[in-house]
């Protein structure tokens, strides 16, 4: 069997191809600046050992926390998972569930707030994703990192890696300096459109400012816990500021929040609409119509879609069937495991849909069995 990435039109191909299951947010952990030296230029190599920073990895599950990493995984000699492609995709592909896995590596080049600094360590950072995982197994492909304190610069990274069928997506963080539906930040979204990518928006941070809109959470559930409000704010900005009029070919993937709340806040947006379209008239029907258009949401964690019956009643109330894409997030550990969604629904055609379908026709790929083609 070899994997391939395929035009949209041969996704229907009956000649020997099926929509893969698809992964749609692993996390590959670099653990030390150091990795990232063979990749940097002359200056910015001596610039990095003299300013002696060990890391900019985030500390977004803190090492010892529960939801770091789950007990099974694969761990090098400091007791880590996901830090080697060896353990990672042992990990992810070992029970041949998953036919291809999406590197969203969340080592934090956007906390890194000299702009050009922060160029240069995210263009490191993209060429050790290639050199390091997507060279090393073909199943594996990854998330384009971008420069978010200037989106000049993202978008000639975008275009950097556009030709490169192993990046199949861009990778932002939830909460940014300014939201992403602001003019500022288009760039980004032409340059995604161009290369014709979706764009991943998944929970951290740049953190350039407080978390929340009111002021530093003092622990890590507050923190944790407010993402959900982060994500809504990013997608009424980008259903309001008029990106998907402007850009029709987005894609949006939102990562790691969970969707349960994903319907009341469809309703509320739509009533809310309704009250205050003068403020919006580039758009041209309601936002939950744009929202299934044009975004998905990966199903980790659950929280709660497991329940029986739970997720049939989720998907029935946001309206479409299309919305959810199959994700691990490997190796995070949330009260329920990813496959936990089965015990949700009775219906084998939604579950298709989930692990399959939506994510083979976002990304364009497919599995042909006994034959090598593209990649």
């Amino acid at each position: 069997m070899s994997l391939v990435q395929k035009s949209e039109a041969d996704l229907t191909s009956p000649s020997g191809a099926r929509p893969p299951v698809v992964d749609c947010d692993v996390h590959p952990i670099l653990e030390s600046s150091a990795q990232l030296l063979p990749y940097l230029d002359e200056y910015w190599h001596d610039q990095l050992v003299a300013a002696r920073t060990p890391t900019y990895e985030p500390n977004y599950h803190p090492r010892n926390s529960a939801i770091a990493q789950r007990p099974e995984t694969r761990t090098d000699g400091n007791g880590r998972a996901a830090t080697t492609v060896e353990n990672l995709v042992a990990d992810v592909f070992e029970d041949g569930f998953t036919d291809f896995a999406i590197l969203n590596c969340l080592y934090g080049t956007q906390q890194i707030h000299q702009p050009r600094r922060e160029q240069a360590h995210v263009r490191a950072l993209n060429t050790w994703i290639a050199n390091e995982w997507l060279a090393k197994d073909s199943r594996l492909r990854a998330s384009i990192v971008v420069p978010l304190g200037t989106p000049e610069a993202a978008a000639a990274e975008i275009d950097f890696w556009a030709n490169d069928d192993r990046f199949v997506q861009v990778l932002l963080v939830g909460q940014s300096e300014l939201l992403y539906g602001r003019q500022i930040n288009w760039p980004i979204w032409e340059a995604a459109e161009r290369a014709g990518l979706p764009v991943a928006i998944h929970i951290g941070g740049v953190f350039r400012q407080a978390p929340t809109s009111v002021g530093w959470p003092a622990t890590h559930l507050e923190w944790y816990a407010g993402q959900t409000s982060n994500l809504e704010a990013q997608i009424s900005s980008i259903v309001c500021e008029g990106v998907l009029q402007k850009f029709p070919g987005t894609k949006v993937v939102v990562s790691e929040v969970g969707f349960n709340w994903l319907p009341a806040y469809m309703w509320k947006f739509d009533k809310l609409w309704k009250s205050y379209r003068p403020d919006t008239p580039w758009l041209d029907r309601a936002p939950s119509e744009l929202i299934r258009e044009h975004f998905r949401f990966t199903t980790s964690p659950s929280d709660g879609a497991e329940i029986p019956g739970q997720l049939d009643k989720t998907v029935d109330r946001m309206g479409s069937d299309r919305l959810l894409v199959y994700s691990s997030d490997y190796p995070h550990n949330h009260a329920s495991g990813p496959r936990d969604i089965e015990a949700g629904t009775n219906d084998p055609a939604l579950l298709d849909r989930i692990y399959r379908q939506n994510a083979a026709e976002l990304y364009n790929l497919v599995v042909a069995e006994n034959r090598i083609e593209g990649n």
